[in-house]
């Protein structure tokens, strides 16, 4: 197997890792590990639109819905239509998701520390900085795609 391979591998793990861990840490509450970047970036972008938000966690758009749909009954957001197109439902975090998300913070920065556990400081900064690159290098080419153009030329 080559260097790629074992890298993807790897990270795959520690993605599905923490969305494990945060669901344990979460479960009282009644929030998936996954539901959780949906709480933490319509916190971060209130009336962002449901494609809006699709596009940007890389998730399929029926998914999406789902999710939105049982956070919507659970009384963690709402959805609106935009006063502009009746068609896009705008989503707003509610005063629930505004009680939970100090302790979402919490369980993700208590997982990049556990994840960090005997790192140096150079070494956490060196790991962010490379993480940082390698998704960077992700956006070019799913951008790519998403625009119809294609990714690198390899």
């Amino acid at each position: 197997m080559d260097k790629e391979e074992k890298s993807m591998r790897y990270i795959g793990r520690i993605a599905r890792c923490s969305s494990f861990y945060r669901a344990k840490m979460l479960s009282d509450l009644g929030i998936s590990g996954v539901q959780c970047p949906y709480l933490t970036r319509i916190s971060r972008q209130p009336g962002i639109s449901q494609d809006e938000l699709a596009r940007q966690l890389y998730k399929d758009k029926s998914v999406v819905a789902r999710q939105l749909a049982t956070l919507e009954s659970q009384g963690f957001i709402r959805r609106e239509p935009s006063p502009t197109d009746r068609r896009v439902q705008q989503l707003y975090p509610t005063e629930k998701t505004a009680a939970v998300l100090p302790r979402i913070l919490k369980v993700f920065a208590d997982w990049e520390a556990e994840m960090t556990r005997g790192f140096t400081d150079a070494e956490r900064e060196a790991a962010a900085q490379l993480l940082r690159r390698m998704y960077e290098n992700a956006e070019a080419v799913t951008g790519g795609l998403r625009d119809g153009k294609g990714g690198s030329e390899t």
